[in-house]
């Protein structure tokens, strides 16, 4: 008894769908990635990178991901946890600061911090040059020699009717002559702030003399020497695991804030189209071994999870069921039952 067409689509759906669950199986999935996988680097050769995406749209998927996706409340509770657990860590007990720095890092280090013209010297010398500075040490100096003569003098101490005295003496001009009290407090400040910046004419000449900088350096390695062999639960001496929490939730509402920002925008933008002016021409294949992408890692990585994907997907019928709704729709198209139609 002859088919009828749709018996036909119904029957060459069903091998197909057989066909490609037996090809995706764990067994057979392994050869046929290595060996397609391996066709597939091979023709990166001949597509540049200019080729196979478009700049504006790597741009857009990076402004979607950084800054418009929305962020789920959950991440600072699982900061948090993290946090807790690695504060907590058993591993802390017997790695040892040196464990994590190189030796040969951290002194390339603060050689670099502590050279001419570093980052270092630049916020030193814009801090010592600063009125701001030098208006700060004052207030601090007045309010020192301040407490000194009225609270901690040993004879306003041991006298009570010298330390009467002087709040006497303070009410009288400050009800007599309100503005000579200010007066004065001014001229102590401003005393006060030149004898400061004469001061610091001997800090600077310190500060820019290479003998400081050999022996600040000096000093420096000389801590990190003994630094580096604590253990990093010797942290915990210092910092709380509360501390360590609240820091990560301050970087994560700093990150909240900062990838609104115009300037986190335009740095994408940018570094977008430097990466494109610098490899748009190259093709895939030279673009990702530059990158530090093997060959051996890009075909291993699908090989080893590809298998237990597929598994997943072949038990819980996933597989056949999205195999049946693709092909369906061409089996049992017009064009397709048309060709599978019997001969009259």
């Amino acid at each position: 008894m002859a088919q009828s067409a749709s018996e036909k689509a119904q029957a060459l759906l069903d091998a197909q769908v057989q066909f490609f669950l037996q090809e995706i199986s764990p067994e057979r999935l392994q050869p046929i990635l290595e060996q397609e996988l391996e066709f597939l680097y091979d023709k990166l050769e001949s597509i540049s990178l200019n080729e196979a995406v478009d700049q504006n749209k790597v741009a857009i998927t990076a402004h979607r991901y950084a800054v418009d996706m929305e962020i789920g409340g959950a991440i600072p509770e699982l900061f948090g946890e993290i946090a807790r657990q690695v504060y907590e860590l058993p591993e802390n007990e017997t790695t040892a600061v040196g464990d994590i720095i190189n030796q040969d890092i951290a002194e390339e280090l603060l050689e670099k911090i502590f050279e001419r013209n570093s980052l270092l010297d630049q916020a030193v010398n814009t801090i010592r040059g600063s009125e701001t500075f030098q208006t700060f040490l004052s207030d601090v100096a007045f309010t020192v020699l301040k407490s000194y003569i009225f609270e901690k003098n040993k004879i306003v101490k041991t006298a009570p009717p010298v330390a009467k005295g002087i709040r006497a003496i303070s009410d009288l001009i400050s009800n007599r002559t309100p503005g000579l009290k200010d007066a004065i407090e001014s001229q102590t400040r401003t005393a006060l702030q030149g004898t400061i910046s004469s001061s610091l004419t001997v800090v600077h000449d310190s500060l820019d003399n290479d003998l400081y900088r050999d022996s600040a350096l000096n000093s420096t390695l000389s801590f990190w020497d003994e630094i580096r062999s604590w253990p990093l639960s010797y942290f915990r001496n210092y910092v709380t695991e509360m501390d360590l929490q609240e820091l990560l939730v301050l970087g994560y509402e700093f990150w909240l804030d900062f990838r609104h920002t115009d300037y986190l925008k335009s740095c994408i933008d940018n570094g977008v189209n430097v990466f494109f002016e610098k490899f748009g021409e190259e093709n895939l294949q030279a673009l990702i071994s530059e990158l530090g992408v093997t060959k051996e890692m890009i075909i291993s990585e699908p090989v080893t999870y590809a298998p237990d994907i597929s598994k997943l997907l072949i038990e819980h019928e996933l597989a056949e069921t999205i195999l049946r709704r693709h092909l369906e729709r061409f089996y049992f198209s017009e064009s397709t039952l048309a060709m599978l139609e019997p001969e009259s």
